[in-house]
């Protein structure tokens, strides 16, 4: 009877991990120890590999080792369905990302700003959540926010896209995750977006920004530099009270730990 059990635990793992996969596009044994068992630790890492050793027996995932660059801590294997794995996750209810027959492609052209969204996709709490490859294949709730700019009597219109997304209790989170330092210009943007998507009531009720690298730690002290204002700043009131708003209510920033792919709150 035990031995029945574990048989159907180990199955049952096999298939959250093509669910996963499939979601993803590709992961490591990290991120699939995440999702599936809600941590990374020693143990859930031997689960992880001995699920997906499994499953290369099986002939329904296939792997290579991450380069530098996509992963700079831990140069683990990547993962990902071949034909038989994508149609096995098909079976249990979860297709692969805009219907592809395999994700060969994905692995082959892994990069670093997927690579990180999918490891701050593992470290999300629980509940609905879209993954990058999702959100770029239009399959999320909110794929995008398109907005105009004005200045000078000329509009100017911008499309956003988020890197992840995940319904909370008021609404839907936007994740940006920030693998890269963002320069002034990238930062003016930034505001910019976050101004036009809170001056109306939106769907989306935060603004979540995941730190992955050290030299992206200083985006929460920049963004609330850029929210701040003094009375004699010479910012127009209704833009003051706005961003006091977006620095109150709808602004959150975390950094993920690469070890054991945990978010630790950073205070602004």
């Amino acid at each position: 009877m035990e031995n029945l059990s574990t048989q159907k635990r180990g199955a049952g793992y096999r298939v959250r991990a093509l669910q996963f996969l499939a979601v993803l596009g590709y992961a490591s044994v990290r991120q699939l120890a995440r999702c599936i068992w809600g941590r990374c630790d020693a143990s859930s890492r031997r689960m992880a590999s001995r699920t997906l050793r499994a499953l290369l027996v099986r002939r329904l995932v296939v792997s290579k080792r991450a380069g530098e660059g996509v992963n700079r801590v831990n140069y683990e294997l990547l993962f990902a369905l071949m034909s038989a794995g994508a149609e096995e996750a098909r079976r249990h209810g979860v297709g692969l990302v805009a219907c592809k027959v395999h994700a060969r492609d994905y692995l082959r052209h892994a990069h670093e700003h997927r690579t990180a969204c999918n490891s701050v996709y593992a470290a999300l709490p629980g509940g609905a959540r879209w993954s990058e490859l999702q959100i770029r294949a239009g399959s999320s709730p909110v794929p995008k926010f398109e907005y105009g700019m004005t200045e000078e009597g000329r509009t100017e219109f911008f499309c956003k896209i988020p890197d992840l997304i995940i319904t909370q209790s008021d609404g839907y989170e936007w994740v940006e995750v920030e693998n890269s330092w963002r320069s002034a210009k990238e930062l003016d943007k930034v505001v910019d977006f976050m101004r036009a998507l809170f001056h109306e009531p939106s769907a989306i009720t935060r603004i979540h920004f995941v730190i992955t690298v050290a030299g992206a730690r200083n985006i929460g002290g920049r963004l609330k530099a850029r929210f701040t204002h003094t009375p004699i700043s010479g910012m127009a009131r209704k833009v003051r009270e706005l961003d006091a708003r977006i620095l109150a209510a709808h602004l959150r920033v975390s950094e993920l730990d690469l070890e054991t792919l945990e978010l630790r709150a950073v205070p602004l």
